[in-house]
């Protein structure tokens, strides 16, 4: 629920920050896109950020989550790589500056990105790579 409770804090914080920004804000979805049903087949769908939980490790000492952040943008420009690169500094500035979300999820600094080779032009698409520190579960004994 650890690993649920971070996605879900990371797409409230990203949907807050993101809301003023001049450049588009972008959808945030947690896993993948939505599936498309009649009302919204003709809807926008870029901007957009995907947050997909990737894996996790936990011992005595210390609990930590991967997450992938998939960034996407569109544009009919041949620099429009540079439109999704932005998006993603953004996103990485941001959390970078804040460090903790929901005042107990923090950012580790090894952000790794990933510019995907083959593009869906006009559709650009990049990825980065994100460790989080979880809070430790304290083991409780009742009735000692």
């Amino acid at each position: 629920m650890t690993t649920v409770m971070l996605i879900l804090a990371l797409q409230d914080y990203l949907r807050t920050e993101l809301a003023g920004d001049a450049a588009g804000v972008p959808a945030v979805h947690l896993g993948a896109l939505p599936a498309k049903s009649e009302s919204t087949r003709d809807a926008e769908v870029f901007p957009l950020i995907i947050i997909r939980p990737m894996e996790g490790d936990s011992d005595e000492s210390a609990a930590t989550a991967q997450i992938k952040l998939i960034f996407g943008t569109q544009s009919e420009h041949d620099s429009g790589f540079i439109d999704v690169l932005n998006l993603m500094e953004r996103v990485r500035i941001l959390l970078m500056r804040q460090r903790i979300i929901d005042k107990k999820f923090r950012i580790e600094s090894d952000w790794k990105w990933k510019f995907l080779e083959d593009q869906p032009e006009p559709q650009w698409i990049c990825q980065a790579l994100t460790t989080w520190t979880l809070p430790q579960i304290r083991q409780e004994v009742k009735n000692l």
